[in-house]
Parts: structure tokens; C-alpha cells; sequence
């Protein structure tokens, strides 16, 4: 062979190997890249919402006091809740909550899981406008927006606070009080939040609860359907939900003495319901009702740890609808003197008392107030005469109800807690001996002291203009009143009347929200004798006690409460009075009052600890 053949060969040899790492290199890439796409391509691992909020969800400093990734075993009784959108037999979600215990969290990553893992069509509503914009900016769209799970799938840009656009779906939000919002479109998944607070009727249309659900009927065997909301009464939308739920789930915890499994319920809560809040609050305790040690807040993650949910009833084959209930002392966030401390707050006043049933106990509000039973009434008698002011009273307010030829009038005593007796009532023929009456000087129990009524209230049902003339005759002290026609926020609020007599000043009438105020006398005739309650004087006749139970509360097709006559009752202007009365004790700031020491010496309390649960009103410090 020719040096020159030797050197192409071998030159040949060079290349050709340099070319077969060059293929091989190629070859290489597109493996790599063919099995890159594969992955890709390839179905995540299944994962439930619990899990993907343990892995994917960050919680900020904006959001919680312990910010970092969603921790399941803070709020352990939240995972099955969470994970039932990941059954396939449950179609309908029911949780009766109170509140802090996670409830809005946990529909954020309900919301966060379908959208990072299982995208879809979802229809978010809630009360109002102004609730549904809240939560759509505030709270849902900085988690999508700070939560690196969601890059590339949240479409922010082409996103409005109505409207949450995603890679393979939407978020639309709607109010319970716009037909339209839940007519538009139709979805597999609805969360409907705070329902309670939904109207009967969503505009002229059916309830905004059948609205939303017709969102779904077209999705079988793939929608869900989520309904949560702190209860009000039992005839609310949660409560009948949880009612008629296939399954109700109670959520039961370790002892960590006995072991022995348990609901944490109220009355198990020990404390002292006579003692102060703030004193209550650091002595309070769990009592376990099995083996009856003394459970402390400490021991509380562990229990909670330890819990599973335990269902109350059975149902044929797989369950379509569950129901889910909790009260606050789940709450990691809230102690058991915190819990404690908040009844001891409330326990006296009816309306604080109802926030504390809803709100902490997660619990339908229940009063036999909504029918008065006049038997019942006159047991609030006290041993004080007609005409005589109790010694406690701070003091008087006035209410008359004008009627064609007469006006009936009253005049209670007021004191501190909302503390109410009828000093007197009867029938004037005039205004000049209404005018009499309104002036006369009262006598306390002492035989000394004086009292006059301060302020009264006339309703403008009747003879409006001369109620409106005797009120400019005696501007500061009797004041035009009037019944609300429509629903009020409000106790009260205030209307200017144009005078027509030259020279008067502009007077004020005071709309009256009579349902209001009817509800707290019912609620505080509920409560004992004393303190906080609503008292007849020695003297009131059978008849009296006939009127003010003249009416009954019912509750309209809208689902709004009002107060209406009992078609057996004859009266109910001495009613009408003692609104009125309530309503002029309001404007002079009554609820505001102090007690007063009578006696120097310090009333004796009861040694023996009370159960929370039982509500017992403490003995008043001023004599009955």
C-alpha cells in the first residue's frame, strides 16, 4: 500500500468516528427531549386537595400569623372536608360552621386544586356584590397571584373581579341577590358561601339556592356541589342542608388521659359564670365526660391530631349528600377562656347571646320568643308597686301610641344591662292630660328621691299633624315617632319635618325598627328576673300582660322576619308603647348606664362552678 493511501484511510477512520459521536450525540438530545415531552405529557400522580395543599399552597404574612406551606395537621378536621370534591360518589357538601376554624381557607384550596390540577368550569357565589368583589380581590386573586403553582395557568391579565380566567376554565362569581349572576352559565362546580345571609328569592325568581343548583343538572355524575355558612335560625338554608344531608359527620377527638374518643361540646367547658371575663378567661378548662380530668389548651393539637370524623346516621348504599359540622373550641386559634370569656360577655344580652350561638357554638339560634305566652309574662313581676321607681333605675322614657279619640301611654324605668320595668301605663282622652302625665314627678322606693320621664316618643300613625304640632310644643323632650315599612339595619334613624307654621324650627321624626326591638323585649322576658331582663311592676294586670303578647313573629316568603298580630288578640297598643319607649331609651344612650353602688357591702358570690352551657344569669347587684 501507497504512504498516501495509508494517510486517506486513516484520515477516513478520523472522520468517520467523529461523525458517529456526532450522531450519537444527536441521538442522545433527541432521547432526552422525546422523554422530557413523555413527562411532560404524562398524567400527574393523583393527588387529593389535602395533599396538594400540603405541598403547593403558601400562605403569607398578610394571610396568617404562621405563614409557609398549608399545614393539614393545624386544622386536621378540614381534610375531609376538603377532600370530598376528590369523591365520586359525593355530589353535595354541606359544612355548619362557626367561626376561626378555617372555613375560607379551606375553599381557597378547594378553589387553588381545581385549578392547578383538575381545571373546570366553577361558579362561586356569595351574598352581595360587595361580599363576592371582597373576596374575589382581597382574597382568592392574591393567592393565585403570590402562589408560584399557579404561573403560566392564572390568566390575570384577562381576569376581572367577576370573572377568574385559567388555563382550561373560569371562576365566576355571582351575588345571591342577582338573578342574572346565576342564570348565565352552566358549570360542574358551585360553592355557595355564608348562605345564611341568601334572600328566599333572588329578585322575582325562585331561591338563589335552586337558581345556582340549576347551574349543574346538566353536569350528572360530575358536579359537586359545596354549601357553607355560619347557621342563624333553624329555619335557615344551612341548617335545613345539614338536616337533610344522606350522612352528618360529627368530628370526635382523643382524650389525652383515658384516650376515650369525643365530641368537644360547650357544656363540658368549666368556669366560673360569675366571675369577670377577664378572669374567666384564664381559669377556664375542658372537662373530659368520661373519665373527668381536667383537659388544658395544650393538650389541644394533639387531640385534634388524634380526631376523625364519625358519622351520626347511616344511609342506603353511597351517600350523595354529606354534612359536616363544627363548633369554635375545634379552633386552634381559640382558647377554651377565650371561648368562655365571650359567653360570659354575651349571656346577658339577647342579641350578643344569639352571635355567640352562630358565631362560636356554629349552632341555629332557637328562641321561644317568637310566640309570647301572656302566663309567662306576668311571672316577670317584681315586688315594686305601680307608680314607684326601683331603686336601680337611672332613668325614665315615655312611649304613646295615638289612637282616633284616646292615646294609650307607658313609662318604663331604665337601668345598666338593658335592665327594664314598667313604672306605669294607662289610657289619656287629651293632649293636655297626656301633657300632665309626661311631667309628673315619680317617687323611688325610698319615698324621696324624684324622677321625671326625660324623653317619650309619639307614634304619627294617627292625627299626624297634631302629634306633629304637640311635638314642636315640647321640642327635646317628646319626639315624633314612626313604624319602618321596610327592613332596617338600624334600631333607628332620624327624618327632618319641614314645619308649615312660620318661625318653628325643623322637627325630627324617628324611624322606628319596631321588629327590632320586639325581638329583644321577647328575648329578654327569656331571661330571669334581674339583671338584663325585661320586668312587670307588682301591679300589672292580666290584661297588660294580653297586649304585650298580642303578636307573634313569623317569617315571611323572602325569608324576612316581622312581628304581625295573632289573629286571637284584641290589643296591642301597650306594645306599640313599649317599643317606642325602647326607642327613646336608645336616643338618650341608655345601654351606655353603669351601675351604681347601692350597698356597701360587697354581695356574696356562689362558691360552686357553674357549666357554661346552662346560661344561668348571674344575681343583679341592685335590688329587685
Amino acid at each position: 500500500m501507497m504512504p498516501q493511501e495509508t494517510e486517506e484511510n486513516s484520515l477516513s477512520s478520523e472522520m468517520l468516528e467523529s461523525l458517529a459521536a456526532i450522531r450519537k450525540k444527536q441521538e442522545d438530545v433527541l432521547e432526552n427531549t422525546i422523554n422530557k415531552t413523555l413527562l411532560a405529557l404524562a398524567p400527574e400522580e393523583p393527588m387529593t386537595v389535602s395533599e396538594w395543599a400540603a405541598e403547593y399552597r403558601y400562605m403569607g404574612k398578610n394571610e396568617t400569623s404562621r405563614p409557609g406551606l398549608w399545614r393539614n395537621e393545624l386544622v386536621p378536621y378540614l381534610v375531609d372536608i376538603m377532600d370530598s370534591l376528590n369523591s365520586d360518589s359525593v355530589e353535595q357538601i354541606t359544612f355548619l360552621k362557626p367561626t376561626q376554624v378555617g372555613g375560607t381557607e379551606c375553599g381557597i384550596n378547594i378553589l387553588g386544586y381545581i385549578i392547578a390540577q383538575a381545571p373546570c368550569r366553577v361558579m362561586y357565589v356569595l351574598p352581595n356584590k360587595d361580599a363576592m368583589e371582597d373576596f374575589s380581590q382581597d382574597r382568592l386573586q392574591k393567592v393565585l397571584i403570590s402562589n408560584d403553582c399557579f404561573k403560566g395557568k392564572y390568566a390575570a391579565g384577562n381576569s376581572k373581579n367577576a370573572m377568574l380566567r385559567y388555563a382550561g376554565g373560569f371562576c365566576k362569581f355571582g351575588s345571591a341577590q342577582s338573578p342574572t349572576d346565576l342564570a348565565s352559565w352552566s358549570v360542574p362546580v358551585i360553592v355557595l358561601d355564608e348562605i345564611d345571609k341568601f334572600p328566599k328569592m333572588s329578585g322575582k325568581e325562585a331561591s338563589p339556592l335552586k337558581l345556582a343548583e340549576e347551574r349543574t343538572k346538566n353536569w350528572a355524575g360530575k358536579k359537586k356541589m359545596f354549601f357553607w355558612s355560619t347557621p342563624t335560625l333553624k329555619t335557615g338554608h344551612i341548617f335545613k342542608l345539614y338536616e337533610s344531608a344522606d350522612v352528618r359527620y360529627e368530628y370526635r377527638v382523643p382524650c389525652p388521659f383515658c384516650g376515650e374518643m369525643q365530641p368537644l361540646a360547650w357544656k363540658y367547658v368549666k368556669f366560673d359564670a360569675h366571675q369577670p371575663a377577664t378572669v374567666v378567661e384564664h381559669n377556664a378548662y375542658y372537662e373530659c365526660c368520661h373519665c373527668h380530668e381536667h383537659i388544658t389548651d395544650k393538650d389541644k393539637p394533639d387531640m385534634l391530631l388524634g380526631g376523625r370524623w364519625f358519622p351520626l346516621n347511616e344511609c342506603d348504599g353511597q351517600p350523595r349528600s354529606v354534612a359536616y359540622g363544627l363548633n369554635s373550641l375545634y379552633s386552634p386559634w381559640v382558647t377554651f377562656g377565650k371561648m368562655a370569656a365571650e359567653f360570659v360577655r354575651s349571656k346577658n344580652d339577647p342579641l350578643l347571646l344569639m352571635n355567640f350561638v352562630n358565631s362560636w357554638l356554629g349552632e341555629p339560634w332557637e328562641s321561644k320568643s317568637a310566640v309570647m305566652d301572656a302566663d309567662i309574662v306576668i311571672q316577670h313581676k317584681t315586688e315594686c308597686p305601680m307608680y314607684v321607681v326601683p331603686e336601680w333605675c337611672q332613668l325614665l322614657t315615655g312611649g304613646v301610641d295615638v289612637q282616633k279619640g284616646y292615646m294609650y301611654w307607658k313609662i318604663d324605668c331604665w337601668g345598666p344591662g338593658t335592665t327594664c320595668q314598667t313604672l306605669a301605663y294607662g289610657k289619656a282622652l287629651n293632649w293636655d292630660e297626656l301633657e300632665q302625665i309626661m311631667d309628673t314627678t315619680w317617687t323611688g322606693e325610698d319615698g324621696v328621691t324624684p324622677y321625671q320621664v326625660c324623653i317619650y316618643g309619639i307614634d304619627t300613625g294617627y292625627r299626624t299633624e297634631e302629634v306633629y304640632d304637640y311635638c314642636w310644643r315640647h321640642q327635646g323632650v317628646a319626639f315624633p315617632v314612626k313604624g319602618s315599612s321596610t327592613q332596617m339595619a338600624a334600631y333607628l334613624r332620624p327624618s327632618n319635618i319641614e314645619p308649615k307654621m312660620p318661625g318653628r324650627m325643623p322637627l325630627q321624626l324617628w324611624i322606628v325598627n319596631t321588629d327590632q326591638y320586639k325581638n329583644e323585649i321577647a328575648q329578654r322576658l327569656e331571661n330571669p328576673i334581674g339583671r338584663g331582663s325585661w320586668m312587670l311592676n307588682k301591679d300589672c294586670d292580666l290584661e297588660f300582660a294580653e297586649q304585650i303578647t298580642a303578636e307573634h313573629r313569623i317569617i315571611d316568603d323572602k325569608g324576612h322576619e316581622h312581628w304581625v298580630k295573632k289573629t286571637s288578640a284584641k290589643q296591642n297598643h301597650l306594645l306599640d308603647c313599649s317599643v317606642y319607649a325602647f326607642a327613646m331609651a336608645d336616643l338618650v344612650n341608655m345601654r351606655a348606664l353603669q351601675d351604681v353602688i347601692i350597698d356597701s357591702t360587697p354581695a356574696v358570690q356562689p362558691e360552686q362552678e357553674q357549666q357554661a352551657g346552662e346560661m344561668v344569669i348571674p344575681e343583679p347587684q341592685f335590688k329587685i
